[in-house]
């Protein structure tokens, strides 16, 4: 071997020896970024006056429950943006939004990529109150009593137990499942994705549902209805008790995918 050739042997083989190290020097302190931009944060705020929750879920796990607190808190776990969630009163509306994305840590490109999980708990003494809730992507589970409820859901799954006595339900992608009492009036669409609902209690006077494609399938309580439908194309299977003259009313606008009605 020539001492030429031994040299560029010796060259390549420091190149490679000092590209190892500092892959491993990178990890690392993408390793230590990571670990370090991860966070958790707890806020609270009184709630005397208000009628209204508004959340916007942009990502993550989000809960929401009532239980025997004073004061409305939200605590927030993982992912590097705990701290700059949004849990403000504006006015007599409680507002909570976690962040949209692009702050002091987009800069780590991914390394972090654990998104957070929140617990918004509330008084009882809100039962009762207005709920908006609005899911870009991510896993939301509601637990509550409302008056008038509005779900918007992006992506993702939502799920939401209790009760309300109006509801408004728009998935446009993703699955909801919502299992209320006593609802009096709902509106249910479905652009794509499924929505899945179960009434008890007292019958609903009017429901009205557009699918344009998807599923829904809905389970009310076991009275007569008056069920009237347009049908574009795809499936409806009506198992409900008919009634021409009968007070209540399910209004069925299918384009395409499949609706199914039946008795709880």
């Amino acid at each position: 071997m020539t001492t030429s050739t031994s040299r560029v042997i010796a060259i390549l083989t420091a190149a490679l020896g000092g590209a190892v190290v500092i892959g491993a020097v990178t990890t690392t302190a993408m390793s230590t970024v990571a670990s370090a931009s991860t966070s958790s944060s707890t806020q609270d705020v009184t709630v005397a006056g208000v009628d209204q929750i508004d959340l916007d879920l942009a990502a993550g796990d989000m809960r929401v429950e009532f239980t025997d607190v004073a004061r409305a808190e939200l605590r927030v776990d993982g992912g590097p943006d705990a701290d700059r969630w949004t849990f403000e009163r504006d006015g007599d509306t409680l507002r909570v939004a976690s962040p949209s994305g692009g702050g002091l840590w987009s800069w780590t490109w991914g390394w972090n990529t654990e998104e957070s999980s929140a617990v918004l708990t509330l008084p009882r003494e809100l039962a009762g109150v207005d709920g908006v809730f609005e899911l870009a992507a991510g896993d939301l589970d509601v637990e509550g009593d409302f008056g008038a409820l509005e779900i918007s859901l992006g992506a993702g799954e939502a799920r939401v137990e209790g009760s309300a006595r109006e509801v408004e339900a728009d998935v446009s992608a993703g699955r909801a499942t919502l299992t209320l009492a006593d609802v009096d009036d709902a509106d249910l669409s479905v652009s794509a994705g499924g929505l899945e609902g179960t009434f008890t209690g007292s019958a609903p006077r009017t429901v009205d549902i557009d699918v344009s494609a998807g599923s829904l399938e809905l389970a009310l309580p076991d009275e007569a209805y008056r069920v009237t439908s347009d049908v574009s194309a795809g499936t409806l299977d009506n198992r409900l008790s008919a009634g021409a003259d009968a007070g209540r009313t399910v209004s069925v606008q299918l384009t395409a995918g499949q609706v199914v009605l039946r008795a709880e």
